[in-house]
């Protein structure tokens, strides 16, 4: 009985209509207009040419929504971050002279753990609303709670200190000069104070033609993940025994007593090595509300520039 149903169904393909069979590439239909666009068949290489095809490649969301998936120019599919996802890096550089670990900052900077309103002023009377030197600063901030970042801009007065508007402001990720007169930076060193009218500790500063503080670190929103694709070091060390050992550490934002963990491996720069970038194909995860540092050990106590950067993605 078998033998004979297959007999039959080989029959049935072979004594079958042209009308009765499906075409190997059939229409699709244009969205736009509802009406049948015929599909061609097309092979790697071909030209786009005359060809009715759109090649896609989709993925899905959390919300349940399509999101097309990134190629770069040559049609590969791009697995690192891109502008428009959150790409971003964060550098500084730090002088030291002695066989300690340190974070990566150019100037010192005293992180505060409560909400509040602060001030801000110059050692140079010309770093004012209509001075010669810096006019406006930009703090771009978060909230004791992990929240933002948020910006905040704010006219110069000389060596007058001008409080900020915010009164939320706790952990500072840059400060940065927006505008200048003709000197096209700030002329003293700025210095951000935890109180209004000067009072408090000082927070931060910016060395006098910095334009912005270079402190290589960054604090993770709530909600966000930091995606760390990779980290770039150099210093100015000539000699052999120059170098250092890098890495980035981070912490929760919010949780008592957290301690601050290595979340990267160890980042040698060897001594008379200009630069070195460490990638990582696997992005290194930092959930947030946290805040990520990026730190050195010398390996000389001769007085050397350390620089680095963090590179990420947040989307």
């Amino acid at each position: 009985m078998f033998k004979y149903l297959l007999t039959f169904i080989f029959a049935l393909a072979f004594t079958a209509s042209a009308a009765d069979l499906r075409p190997s590439y059939p229409s699709m239909e244009d969205s736009s207009t509802s009406a049948g666009v015929p599909l061609h068949k097309v092979v790697e290489g071909d030209s786009t040419t005359g060809k009715n095809v759109q090649g896609a490649m989709v993925g899905k969301t959390t919300a349940g929504n399509f999101t097309y998936l990134k190629t770069d120019l040559l049609g590969q599919l791009v697995t690192t971050a891109l502008t428009g996802f959150g790409a971003d890096f964060s550098f500084g550089d730090v002088t030291l002279a002695v066989i300690a670990i340190a974070p990566v900052r150019r100037t010192a900077y005293t992180e505060q753990t409560t909400d509040a309103q602060r001030s801000i002023a110059s050692a140079s009377a010309n770093d004012t609303a209509a001075g010669t030197g810096a006019r406006t600063v930009e703090i771009e901030y978060y909230t004791s709670t992990g929240v933002g970042p948020l910006l905040e801009t704010i006219t110069l007065n000389g060596t007058s200190f001008v409080n900020t508007v915010a009164t939320n402001i706790c952990y500072i990720e840059h400060i940065f000069v927006t505008t200048a007169g003709s000197t096209l930076s700030n002329v003293g060193i700025l210095t951000l104070k935890a109180a209004t009218a000067g009072g408090g500790a000082t927070i931060g500063t910016i060395n006098a033609t910095d334009n912005q503080t270079f402190w290589a670190h960054h604090y993770v929103p709530t909600g966000k993940e930091m995606n760390i694709t990779g980290v770039a070091v150099s210093h100015n060390g000539t000699t052999v025994g120059s170098g250092g050992v890098f890495v980035v550490k981070a912490t929760p934002i919010g949780v008592a007593n957290a301690a601050i963990n290595q979340v990267t491996d160890f980042i040698r720069l060897y001594g008379q090595a200009s630069t070195f970038s460490r990638t990582y194909t696997s992005p290194v995860k930092v959930p947030g509300p946290a805040k990520v540092f990026l730190f050195v050990t010398p390996e000389t106590s001769s007085s050397t520039v350390y620089r680095g950067s963090i590179d990420f993605f947040q989307p």
